[in-house]
């Protein structure tokens, strides 16, 4: 139970409309704010089962009811001054990104495995680090910052390891996944954050995005998440070409509710068609850390 619904709740009151009580009651309870009441105390007229339509509350009750209220606030920050910042987006986002990843192997002095930070608005606008543009050429700073300069790929890498490990993935995906984009940045999609919808204008930007992620029913979900996203964009689940065999290896079987829900999160995406059959037909899933394992 949410403020939210306390606020929908206390409308609907002030609006002559009937709330399910008991609710109201534990909803109020769950939320301390130093008032005691019961249910008696409460003037209502039944409407059906636990819903009643509330003639009038407690005095104390409904002055602090409605000083709560008022301080909710919008956005995260005014809903702070009532300890329900969780309850709002964080108006802006970051994503760790290695820049020309394509070039990790790369014998120059800078290190460009280095991943940096892009900080994105409360608008999706990215902003790239000012130690990062200054290694670009005076024509490209400007540019950079809205959109990619040249039609570039990105791989997204949903786990840590993966990603602070990202030459011995390059290496995995090179050999065992047919991965072969010659121009790509890499990104930590640190599991379902990566579908933030702030992140849309900078992932468009991108020609194709290569989702790696866990072969399971978290992995398709954030798959799922991006395509709806980013329904015009080329997207594609990355798997070992060996993935029957690996999870053939792995003792544990998933559920048939397990298999269901996967199916349900991959129907009508094409992109995720192999996964599911994959998942499907061995009732077995995959942590993507284990690619480290080969």
């Amino acid at each position: 139970m949410s403020a939210s619904s306390l606020k929908d709740m206390l409308l609907n009151i002030e609006n002559g409309k009937s709330i399910n009580l008991l609710r109201f009651k534990k909803l109020v309870d769950s939320l301390n704010l130093g008032v005691r009441f019961e249910l008696s105390d409460i003037k209502a007229t039944k409407s059906s089962g636990n819903r009643y339509r509330v003639i009038s509350l407690p005095t104390e009750l409904d002055q602090v009811l409605k000083h709560y209220v008022n301080q909710i606030g919008n956005d995260r920050i005014s809903s702070a001054r009532q300890n329900l910042s969780h309850s709002h987006k964080v108006l802006g986002s970051y994503l760790l990104v290695i820049h020309d990843a394509h070039l990790s192997d790369s014998s120059q002095s800078s290190n460009p495995s280095h991943p940096i930070v892009i900080t994105i608005d409360a608008q999706g606008i990215p902003s790239y680090p000012p130690s990062f543009l200054k290694e670009q050429p005076l024509d490209m700073q400007v540019e950079i910052e809205m959109k990619q300069r040249e039609v570039k790929d990105a791989v997204i890498i949903e786990n840590r390891q993966l990603f602070l490990n990202w030459t011995q993935t390059k290496a995995f995906l090179e050999t065992q996944c047919q991965f072969s984009s010659p121009n790509y940045d890499v990104i930590f999609g640190s599991g379902n954050d990566i579908s933030n919808s702030l992140h849309r204008e900078l992932l468009s930007n991108y020609r194709k995005l290569y989702v790696c992620g866990d072969i399971d029913f978290g992995g398709v979900t954030i798959a799922s998440n991006l395509i709806k996203l980013l329904p015009d964009s080329l997207i594609e689940f990355v798997m070992p070409d060996d993935i029957e065999d690996r999870l053939s290896q792995v003792a544990g079987s998933i559920k048939p509710k397990t298999v269901s829900d996967i199916r349900h999160v991959c129907a009508n995406h094409a992109e995720l068609d192999a996964v599911c059959k994959v998942i499907t037909k061995t009732h077995k899933t995959l942590e993507q850390e284990s690619y480290l394992y080969d």
